[in-house]
C-alpha cells in the first residue's frame, strides 16, 4: 500500500488492501476483522465515483447554478483525539505485532480515502477503527506513523462538510502538512477554489537536492507529476528539516551553525522551486513552516525569515507571509483556534491563508 501511495496510486493501494482482506477474512485486531474493514471500503466502481478528479468546465457550471448543501457528518468530538478516557484503554502491549499489521492496514485505508478525495466511506469506516485503536501508547509502537496519520485525517473529519463541492482546484503540495487544509475552501484570484491534497509523505527539502536518491524525493516528484501545467500550486516543506534534521546536522558539523544549515537548505528549496516555475509553469505560492511544536519553534521561525527574504527575491515565487498570525501575540504557541493534533494546525487556519492569497495577483 504504501508502494503505491509513493507513486500517488490510491486505487492500486485500495486493491492491495482489499485483496489481502479477502484473503484473510478472518483475521483481526481487537473489535475489527479485516472482513468487516473490506464491508466497509468502497468497491472499485464505487471508488471510481467517489475519488476526486479534476472538474470540467461543464461540472464547474452546473455548480454555480446549483451548489449542493453541505453538511457536518456528526462525528464525535473525540474522533480521532488523544483525549480518549484511560480508564477505557487497554494496557501497553495488549497487540501482538500481527495484531498491529491489521490495525496499521486500516489506519492506511483511511489515510489514502482522504488523500484520494474519496471521503463518503470514511464515517463508516473510522466507527469501526476507533474502538479497535483504544491501547494505551500506540505513538510508540513500529505503527506509529500509520497512527499519527490516521489520527490526524480522524480528527479533520469531525469538522469537514461533505459532499465536497466542485470548484478549481488550488493544490497543496506537502508532507503531512497537506492534510489540515485538504478539500477546505478558499478564495483565489477572486473565485473560490478547493484545496486538493498533493502528498509526498516525510519528505524533507534535504531529500530534494540533486545529489538525493532517497525514496521521498520519488514521492515529491510523483505528487509534482500529477499537477497540471500552469496550475496554482501552494508548498509547505521545512517543518521536517526543523524537527529532525538541521540540528543534528549542526551537531555532526556538517555546518559551522544553525543559521547556516537553514541557509542552505532555503537555497535547495528555493531551487527546486525556480525550476519547477519555469518547467511547468506553476503559480509558486510558498507557505510559511506551521510553527506547531514548541520545542522548534525557535528554528522553525528562524527558517521562515530565511524563506521570506529568499522567496521575495524570486520574482517567479510568491511568499505567503502569514506565520506571525498563526501565534500567540507573545509568539510563544498556536494562536487560539488553531491546535489540532499537537503536529498539525486545525485547517481553520485556512482563512488566514486566504487573507495571503487575496494579496497574490
Amino acid at each position: 500500500m504504501h508502494l503505491h501511495e509513493l507513486h500517488l496510486d490510491y486505487a492500486q493501494a485500495l486493491a492491495a488492501l482489499c485483496a489481502h482482506c479477502e484473503a484473510n477474512p478472518t483475521t483481526s485486531v481487537g473489535t475489527l476483522s479485516l472482513a468487516e474493514l473490506l464491508a466497509a471500503l468502497p468497491t472499485p466502481d464505487e471508488l471510481t465515483a467517489d475519488m476526486w478528479r479534476p472538474p470540467t468546465a461543464e461540472a464547474l457550471a452546473a455548480h454555480a447554478v446549483a451548489p449542493p448543501e453541505r453538511t457536518l457528518l456528526g462525528l464525535p468530538e473525540e474522533t480521532g483525539a488523544d483525549a480518549l478516557d484511560p480508564s477505557t484503554l487497554k494496557p501497553v502491549g495488549s497487540y501482538s505485532e500481527s495484531e498491529l499489521d491489521v490495525l496499521a492496514l486500516a489506519y492506511t485505508g483511511v489515510k489514502v480515502l482522504y488523500i484520494a478525495g474519496a471521503l463518503s466511506k470514511l464515517p463508516k469506516l473510522l466507527a469501526l477503527v476507533e474502538p479497535a485503536r483504544a491501547v494505551k501508547d500506540l505513538h510508540l509502537t513500529r505503527v506509529r506513523n500509520e497512527n499519527a496519520y490516521y489520527c490526524c485525517t480522524a480528527q479533520l473529519m469531525v469538522s469537514m462538510p461533505l459532499p465536497l463541492p466542485c470548484l478549481p482546484p488550488l493544490y497543496v503540495t506537502a508532507d503531512s502538512h497537506s492534510l489540515a487544509p485538504a478539500w477546505r475552501t478558499v478564495t483565489f484570484r477572486g473565485k473560490p477554489h478547493l484545496l486538493v491534497p498533493r502528498l509526498a509523505t516525510g519528505c524533507k527539502i534535504w531529500h530534494l537536492r540533486d545529489e538525493s536518491s532517497f525514496f521521498p524525493k520519488y514521492n515529491f516528484d510523483a505528487a509534482v507529476r500529477a499537477i497540471p501545467d500552469g496550475a496554482p500550486v501552494v508548498f509547505i516543506f521545512g517543518e521536517i528539516d526543523c524537527r529532525e534534521g538541521l540540528l543534528v546536522a549542526v551537531e555532526r558539523t556538517r555546518y559551522e551553525s544553525l543559521d547556516a544549515g537553514v541557509a542552505h537548505t532555503v537555497s535547495i528549496y528555493i531551487g527546486v522551486l525556480k525550476a519547477l516555475a519555469k518547467a511547468r509553469r506553476f503559480t509558486i505560492l510558498v507557505h510559511p513552516i506551521p510553527p506547531v511544536l514548541n520545542e522548534t519553534r525557535h528554528i522553525v521561525m528562524l527558517f521562515n525569515k530565511h524563506l521570506v527574504a529568499a522567496v521575495n527575491k524570486e520574482p517567479a515565487l510568491h511568499m505567503l507571509d502569514f506565520v506571525d498570525r498563526l501565534l500567540t501575540p507573545d509568539g510563544k504557541g498556536l494562536a487560539d483556534g488553531l491546535k489540532l493534533d499537537g503536529t498539525h494546525m486545525h485547517p481553520d487556519y485556512t482563512a488566514l491563508m486566504e487573507d495571503e492569497l487575496a494579496k497574490v495577483p
